[in-house]
């Protein structure tokens, strides 16, 4: 009889996106057929706090990697990776200065050393000691620690987007800065501090080389010490990708993507789609008391919106407010549900000014709830301040950041669910409320676009144009006007996210972990002089 499957899995970051519900599902699943497991992990805080691994992965064998010393120390005017012995983790995306993640094209080749050899040092002493495979997520410096901990294994690394996402921003940037006849760290090196200054700096340079007015419009809105290590990151990350494997992607368009960043064969990358849990996402309708019941809970009695600088439940309601959910017949109104982290390729912006156009002519009009914004990240202007500065502060209401075993409830409360993100890379909450019965409306791009039906009999949701409000509130007031066509789409969205339940996903990535150790044993006894054969 065969001896189970062990499965090693590594992921730098502490659970706050789709990557870690992806390795929580992914792993109960693998789990509940048998399969040894060990799954290596970023934490951060305290039990009982959606970040710390162990509250997160709860049931699974962890070997958690503690951020929370590096952070405590960034907070006290300390680095936060230089000189940690538990360093804390890069960033694909500008977080700010508040946070301890710096953007990893930011982050200098000795302190990436400095990580590899920390989680070399933490996979070494954590590693199952007969893995079949190990199965790393994203594409960082673990690939490099991984290649030394674990020798001789079978890889596969899942690219979940926001990695390629900041690596295509990186080739942008760097080919921007060519255009002044510069590379990126001198730009971040000689621009004068001064903001006064810097924009006179910026200001002669795109009229000495004759920017296009777009062109001269980034130069001056790149905030260029995030760029100052852009080639050696850039030549990391190719170097990190001959290191990881198997690549498998999200979706098609991140395949394509991908091969043409790191300059891989497009039919070596596997195609796995995220999943949903269809035994908790399920088509339920509530009325409008139940409803009702639930965003008292959320908005009044335990709230979890935050502001700027500010701590979860600092944005917060009264009983009272709760009035303002009802039309004049004593109705809850229309409601539209965003999900999602505050982060500028949500494009939540973009929604609000939408629904803004919207409420402004609607009868009743509708509410629009935000579901989402881990606490203390956003980029851009906080859509508390949107809201204010748009004049729609009756009509939207800022939930904040729940857990992700709430989030079937929430779905409850939407008759439309709308995020407009541009280059979602797969976009599980979109399959999740499919599966929750509710249409969704997303953008012509990326993940969705293998998914989303959005006219004829099998229509399932409803797609925009990427960047384009005026079409986004047609099509919001379009979904929120016909009841009849939200329910015949959201029965198909139903059927259509059956396929994407996490036994099948696993099933998928079962063989992709026997493909990928066909192929290792059969590089093993090939004879040296040997070549290999085409597939």
């Amino acid at each position: 009889m065969p001896r189970p499957l062990t499965v090693d899995t590594a992921i730098q970051f502490f659970p706050r996106g789709g990557s870690s519900i992806v390795v929580q599902y992914l792993n109960r699943e693998l789990a509940a057929r048998g399969a040894h497991l060990v799954v290596a992990c970023g934490s951060l805080g305290d039990v009982g706090q959606f970040s710390h691994a162990a509250t997160f992965y709860q049931g699974l064998p962890i070997a958690p990697f503690d951020y929370t010393p590096a952070a405590d120390a960034y907070r006290n005017g300390r680095p936060s990776m230089d000189g940690q012995r538990i360093p804390f983790h890069p960033s694909f995306e500008d977080r700010g200065p508040a946070a301890p993640d710096r953007q990893a094209s930011a982050v200098a080749p000795a302190t990436f050393d400095h990580l590899v050899h920390a989680w070399h040092t933490h996979l070494s002493r954590h590693r199952s000691a007969r893995p079949d495979v190990l199965h790393l997520h994203h594409l960082s410096h673990l690939q490099e620690a991984a290649a030394r901990a674990y020798p001789g294994i079978p890889r596969l690394t899942t690219l979940h987007g926001t990695d390629l996402k900041l690596l295509q921003h990186a080739h942008e940037i760097r080919s921007l800065a060519a255009q002044v006849g510069a590379i990126p760290q001198h730009l971040a090196d000689v621009l004068p501090p001064d903001p006064v200054e810097r924009t006179r700096a910026l200001t002669r340079l795109a009229r000495e080389h004759h920017l296009t007015e777009p062109d001269a419009a980034a130069l001056h809105a790149t905030r260029w010490p995030l760029w100052r290590h852009t080639a050696s990151w850039i030549a990391s990350m190719e170097r990190w990708a001959r290191l990881a494997g198997q690549l498998v992607t999200v979706s098609t368009s991140d395949r394509e993507q991908a091969a043409r960043l790191l300059h891989v064969p497009e039919d070596s990358i596997n195609v796995v789609p995220n999943g949903a849990d269809l035994t908790r996402f399920t088509p339920t309708v509530l009325n409008g008391w139940q409803r009702l019941d639930l965003l008292r809970h959320w908005l009044v009695e335990d709230p979890r919106g935050w502001a700027p600088g500010q701590e979860p439940g600092s944005i917060h309601y009264e009983y009272a407010d709760l009035a303002r959910l009802l039309d004049h017949r004593g109705q809850l109104r229309p409601v539209v549900l965003w999900v999602g982290r505050y982060q500028r390729v949500k494009r939540l912006d973009l929604l609000l000014e939408a629904f803004a156009a919207v409420v402004s002519d609607s009868d009743p009009a509708p509410v629009l709830l935000l579901w989402g914004g881990a606490p203390g990240e956003y980029e851009g202007e906080h859509p508390a301040v949107t809201v204010k500065r748009l004049g729609i502060s009756d009509h939207v209401f800022i939930i904040g950041w729940r857990g992700h075993d709430e989030l079937p409830l929430g779905l409850t409360l939407a008759d439309v669910m709308a995020a407009p993100a541009v280059g979602e890379s797969f976009g599980m909450v979109y399959i999740e409320a499919m599966a929750a019965g509710r249409p969704p409306i997303a953008t012509q791009t990326g993940g969705p676009a293998d998914f989303i039906i959005p006219a004829g009999p099998l229509a399932n949701g409803w797609t925009v144009r990427p960047d384009d409000r005026t079409h986004l509130t047609t099509v919001l007031r379009e979904a929120l006007a016909d009841p009849v066509e939200r329910a015949r789409r959201g029965h198909n969205a139903a059927h259509c996210a059956a396929k994407y339940g996490w036994p099948t996903i696993t099933d998928h990535y079962q063989d992709v972990y026997d493909r990928t150790r066909d192929t290792l044993a059969a590089h093993r006894t090939r004879p040296a002089n040997q070549a290999p054969t085409e597939p």
